[in-house]
């Protein structure tokens, strides 16, 4: 899909009218306003750039909860309480708004001709309106209300994904997650009555996927069992792995945690069976313990070893999982559907807390549980170094070498979907040199994984000026708190290819290259100066306390260009 305009028609967040000498603006980010061409098979990512609460995680906050809405909106109201009594079509947050993007729809031929105009618009109390265009289409359509009908004119994939502790956009993936073991839920109630298969590969249904840290591994494991080499080589490089050495799954047998649940449901693992028994024939070795009641067993645990002295043992287990499991998106939607049984401990009234709330930190009303109590979860998982004999957990990963693994891991996953990538910070823990690389690294994953371009947006928000370096000035969006964004480009600040001390200064309004406790030592050098006749101590003095900085260089011309004059 690609992004061409949301307007937000009623204050959400920070995102408010702009006040201007004449009149009000609604709050609206331009994305492009070009009609579809042969350009957009070209990788080019939006950066939002600004000073802190401008507003640019925000703009990312209002699309993952409009999608959320949207879906919602398009769901079977039977698959969940929550759509068939709470939620409400006509109430979403924001409460108003305009969204227009270009889609290729998913059943046609991913060419630039198939884009569709998509115009969605949500009136305060309305529910939300959608009017659908083809390029050659010469009518003009009509707005209909949103049905499930026009699925295939919403992303395939919403991916969201925030650094550190900033959680202002998980909110509507938690609850999407929520949904998600609803629909299971409803399947295993309805087993014996529903025609259709809960078929995994193709769940969950929800198009929106939070990368956080308990996904590192079902992003690893799936891009190393069946990506080819060549694939996952930046990955390696970066994160100086040599290969996969071993990893467990443990997989226990649980009802849901609710006491007033149907006893009739009986354990969450039936309608998974199929995927547990490729995983089984995939393993290295695996052993269960017995339970003395219906359940058959209290855990399975399923080891996977990868012989470093045996290249057949080790390309044998890659084939079994190629054979086994049709592509790396596949596997990562299997160990998607696992873990989210693991929210079989939210009890009723919390769920319906987290779905009816607005709240930022609704993350950590989620319990967490002892690994026994999860239906699901990965162990002991090694990796061999580089250049090393050591096996190292992943768990032992700095949060920059995750924050990584996230998002390149990601792209590698997703081939032709179409996706919006809506990434919050993505750089926060990468040190200098993975942060001036990081877009060349993007664009590198999303080639490798034979991705086409034409089928995503990626929205990224950054105070890193090297970002900013590598993307072009018509995708760098300016935000400024009070005034409308705009991108570089009608600002006249060239930003591709563009020194990072410039673009801090004309971004960031930041003209200093040092840090000010030792601006202020340089200013205290400039003041004894002025009462002092020793100039060559006082630059000595200088030299021997402070670094090499463009500061420092023209404070000791302006002192010896006063001399020269006395």
């Amino acid at each position: 899909m690609k992004l061409v305009r949301l307007t937000i028609l009623k204050k959400f967040r920070s995102l408010d009218e702009i006040k201007t000498d004449q009149s009000k603006e609604n709050f609206t980010v331009i994305f492009r306003d070009d009609e579809p061409n042969e350009e957009w098979v070209n990788f080019h990512p939006y950066c939002f750039a600004g000073l802190n609460g401008s507003g640019k995680s925000n703009v990312l906050e209002a699309l993952s909860n409009i999608f959320y809405h949207l879906e919602c909106c398009t769901l079977a109201p039977e698959s969940s309480e929550f759509l068939k009594g709470d939620f409400k079509k006509e109430v979403s947050d924001p409460v108003a708004y305009e969204l227009e993007y270009f889609i290729i729809p998913r059943e046609a031929e991913k060419e630039v001709e198939n884009y569709h105009n998509v115009i969605i618009r949500k009136e305060k109390g309305e529910i939300p309106q959608i009017k659908i265009k083809a390029l050659d289409q010469s009518d003009e359509p009509e707005f209909i209300d949103i049905s499930g009908s026009i699925r295939s004119y919403l992303p395939e994939l919403v991916i969201g994904y925030s650094s550190g502790e900033n959680e202002i956009l998980s909110l509507p993936f938690i609850k999407s997650r929520l949904l998600q073991l609803d629909e299971y839920i409803y399947h295993l109630r309805n087993r014996d009555k529903l025609v259709l298969d809960y078929k995994i590969e193709e769940k969950p249904e929800s198009s929106l996927v939070y990368m956080d840290y308990h996904m590192s591994q079902a992003i690893l494991l799936a891009n190393f069992l069946l990506q080819n080499d060549d694939a996952i080589e930046p990955i390696k490089e970066q994160l100086g792995i040599d290969k996969l050495h071993s990893f467990r799954l443990v997989i226990n047998n649980h009802k849901l945690y609710y006491d007033d649940e149907d006893p009739e449901l009986g354990y969450l693992l039936p309608l998974v069976e199929g995927t547990l028994d490729k995983l089984r024939k995939c393993a290295t070795a695996k052993f269960t313990q017995p339970a003395a009641d219906e359940r058959g067993y209290k855990y399975e645990v399923l080891d996977f070893y990868f012989d470093e002295n045996n290249q057949t043992k080790e390309s044998a287990l890659k084939s079994a999982f190629m054979k086994h499991f049709e592509s790396p998106l596949q596997l990562f939607k299997a160990f998607q559907v696992l873990t989210l049984l693991n929210l079989r401990v939210v009890d009723k009234e919390l769920k319906k807390e987290v779905y009816n709330s607005d709240s930022l930190y609704a993350m950590y009303k989620i319990p967490a549980f002892k690994e026994q109590e999860h239906i699901f979860h990965f162990n002991l998982f090694r990796l061999k170094k580089k250049n090393s004999h050591d096996k190292m957990l992943l768990k032992a990963f700095s949060d920059g070498e995750h924050q990584f693994l996230h998002t390149m891991g990601i792209c590698l996953l997703l081939g032709d979907k179409s996706t919006l990538m809506l990434l919050d910070e993505p750089e926060t823990h990468f040190n200098p040199e993975w942060r001036s690389e990081f877009i060349s690294l993007l664009k590198d994953c999303l080639n490798k994984s034979g991705t086409n371009h034409l089928m995503r947006d990626i929205l990224i928000t950054s105070h890193s000026p090297f970002i900013i370096s590598d993307c072009f000035p018509d995708k760098v969006i300016v935000f400024d708190k009070g005034n409308q964004p705009q991108n570089a480009q009608d600002l006249d600040i060239d930003t591709f290819g563009t020194s990072v001390n410039i673009l801090t200064n004309k971004i960031f309004k930041r003209k200093n290259t040092i840090g000010e406790y030792s601006l202020k030592k340089l200013n205290a050098y400039r003041e004894r100066f002025l009462q002092t006749d020793n100039v060559e101590g006082l630059i000595e003095e200088l030299n021997s306390e402070l670094g090499d900085s463009i500061e420092k260089v023209l404070l000791i011309k302006e002192m010896t260009d006063i001399i020269k004059k006395r």
